[in-house]
C-alpha cells in the first residue's frame, strides 16, 4: 500500500498524539509527573480553637499545618478539646499529639495539656483521669509546645496531628492500654 503524499499530515499527526498519549501513561504510571516533596494544606490553622469528636471504641485525629519558624521548646497558642459523640456510653479517652515531615519522620511535640489530664512518658499518650461521659466535651490542651529535641527547618512546612482515642467504659481499659488512666490518679 503507498501513502499518498497528502496524507503525511495526517499520518504524523496520529503518530504524534499516540506518542504522546504512551508517555504521559508511562510518566502517570511511574510518578515522574508527581512532586516527591508533601505539600498537604488544610483549612485549620495553628492558633484556632479546634474541636474533635470520637466514639466509643474508635480513633479519631484531626490535623493542621505549622510553619518550620518555630525554635525547639516555643510555647504556640492553641485550644485543642474532644467530644463524646456516644449517645448511650461515658469513654476513657487517650490523645496523643506528634509532627509528620516530610522525610516521613515522627518528631515529638508537647501539649500543656489542662486538669484531669496527664502524661505517660512510656507511650506518648495524654490520658484522661476520668470518664467522659455521653455528649460531652473536654479540653485537651491550651497551648502546644515544639519538643526540646525537635528541630524544626524554617522554610518547610509541617502537618501538626491530634490523634483522639476512644474506649467505652465497660471494657478492660488495662489490657488494652496497659494502665487505667482513673486508678493513676
Amino acid at each position: 500500500m503507498k501513502i499518498k503524499r497528502e496524507n503525511f499530515g495526517w499520518l504524523f499527526t496520529v503518530v504524534l498524539l499516540a506518542l504522546l498519549l504512551a508517555l504521559s501513561i508511562y510518566l502517570g504510571i511511574s510518578g515522574w509527573y508527581f512532586k516527591t516533596e508533601v505539600s498537604y494544606t488544610t483549612d485549620l490553622k495553628l492558633g484556632k480553637t479546634l474541636q474533635m469528636g470520637v466514639d466509643k471504641n474508635s480513633a479519631n485525629s484531626i490535623s493542621f499545618n505549622l510553619e518550620g519558624s518555630f525554635l525547639a521548646g516555643d510555647k504556640l497558642p492553641q485550644i485543642i478539646s474532644i467530644k463524646n459523640m456516644d449517645d448511650e456510653k461515658s469513654v476513657y479517652l487517650r490523645a496523643k499529639i506528634f509532627i509528620y515531615s516530610s522525610g516521613n519522620q515522627t518528631l515529638k511535640m508537647d501539649l500543656d495539656e489542662t486538669v484531669n489530664w496527664s502524661y505517660n512518658e512510656g507511650d506518648g499518650y495524654y490520658y484522661f483521669n476520668d470518664l467522659l461521659t455521653m455528649q460531652n466535651k473536654v479540653a485537651l490542651c491550651s497551648h502546644i509546645m515544639i519538643n526540646e529535641a525537635t528541630h524544626l527547618q524554617t522554610n518547610t512546612k509541617y502537618i501538626v496531628t491530634v490523634l483522639a482515642e476512644a474506649v467505652e467504659e465497660n471494657q478492660d481499659i488495662e489490657a488494652l492500654w496497659g494502665n487505667n488512666p482513673i486508678k493513676s490518679v
